[in-house]
């Protein structure tokens, strides 16, 4: 891998996902394009475009062309680095304008929008730790940990959500890690190790675990772990993060993957620590990252008991490939199709709509 190649081909790829951000970013509904926030975004979008647009990537480049694209990469992810609470005002700006009249285009945007962000930032985060000033991490390959310990990676996360959960209630209940390893010529305590980038998995589990200390210490449940346990299939690693704090009601579980939905109180943005929840953001955009490399998150609960919450991962890279939106016809037609009429009904009501719809 050289310069010159990698050069080449974030010359080509970056353009077309920049722009197919703009184009979706165009089909939101007026009422939210037209937010401040939200037409900032676009218009760092469409500065990042046609900051790469001079560049002559065809052919071989000179070293001094090559610094030159380094660094406006490097601008470029210095430029984004708040898109996501950019973008957060904007929605919460429109939900508090609507209330719970929130068309479910925007979800689907979002999902796809933050999706292409974090792609765009792993292409060009590789190129700078590779090619630039960024520093390269022992055992890494660009930002890829080459072979990440997951229970080193979990146990930190279980470590800061710890912090947190003392700091906003004074209290923590432990955090039970376990493993079990089901390869070939393997103990099932052995460590379990991924190709994979450590801040993806990191952000999953700390915000899973965070859920669960948060429903095990408002449940009054303190006397019972929250347990962890790592497993190595065949083809799959999974997580399962397991908590006796309550479960959350059927209804509810749907909304769970929604932004800006919480089931705590709005959390002050001024704190100096950061807040425990109520932002909305940390389940949709985990499932994302687990999504991103083709992995999943799913939510398990049972009301009066607790909630499971399994992370899902490739154990093979060459299944572990980027998921990514297209824009087409098909992405432009969610977009016009709006508010879908009711199809389903519960007997017996006023129009109302099947919980698991």
């Amino acid at each position: 891998v050289s310069t010159q190649s990698t050069g080449q081909f974030l010359h080509r790829e970056l353009p077309i996902r920049l722009s197919h951000m703009i184009k979706e970013l165009q089909m939101l509904p007026d009422n939210l394009l037209l937010q401040r926030s939200v037409k900032s975004v676009e218009d760092l979008y469409w500065k990042s475009f046609e900051d790469l647009a001079p560049f002559d990537m065809s052919g071989k480049s000179d070293d001094q062309t090559l610094s030159k694209f380094t660094r406006r990469l490097s601008d470029i992810k210095r430029r984004h680095s708040s898109v996501v609470e950019t973008m957060a005002e904007g929605i919460l700006a429109l939900k508090k304008e609507n209330g719970d009249r929130f068309d479910p285009a925007i979800n689907y945007f979002l999902d796809r929008f933050y999706t292409s962000r974090i792609a765009i930032r792993v292409l060009i985060s590789n190129h700078l730790v590779l090619f630039g000033q960024e520093q390269e991490a022992p055992g890494h390959c660009g930002v890829v940990d080459t072979s990440l310990d997951v229970h080193d990676i979990v146990d930190e996360a279980a470590s800061t959500a710890c912090y947190l959960c003392n700091h906003h209630y004074g209290e923590c209940p432990p955090v039970q890690i376990s493993t079990f390893n089901k390869m070939e010529n393997k103990e099932a305590h052995e460590n379990i190790n991924i190709v994979y980038i450590a801040s993806h998995l990191h952000h999953m589990v700390f915000e899973l675990i965070k859920n669960s200390l948060r429903a095990t210490v408002e449940f009054s449940t303190m006397d019972t772990p929250v347990q962890v346990l790592i497993v190595q299939g065949k083809r799959d690693i999974s997580i399962k993060i397991s908590d006796r704090g309550g479960g959350i009601p059927m209804r509810l579980l749907k909304h769970l993957f929604d932004y800006h939905y919480s089931t705590a109180p709005e959390p002050d943005v001024n704190s100096r620590v950061p807040p425990l929840a109520g932002f909305g953001y940390g389940l949709p955009l985990s499932r994302l990252y687990a999504r991103y490399l083709n992995g999943n998150i799913r939510l398990l609960s049972m009301e009066g008991y607790g909630t499971d919450a399994i992370i899902y991962l490739q154990m093979f890279s060459e299944d572990a490939g980027e998921v990514l939106p297209l824009f087409n016809k098909t992405s432009q037609a969610k977009y016009q199709i709006g508010t879908m009429v009711q199809d389903w009904n519960v007997a017996g009501s006023s129009g109302s709509r099947p919980i698991w719809t």
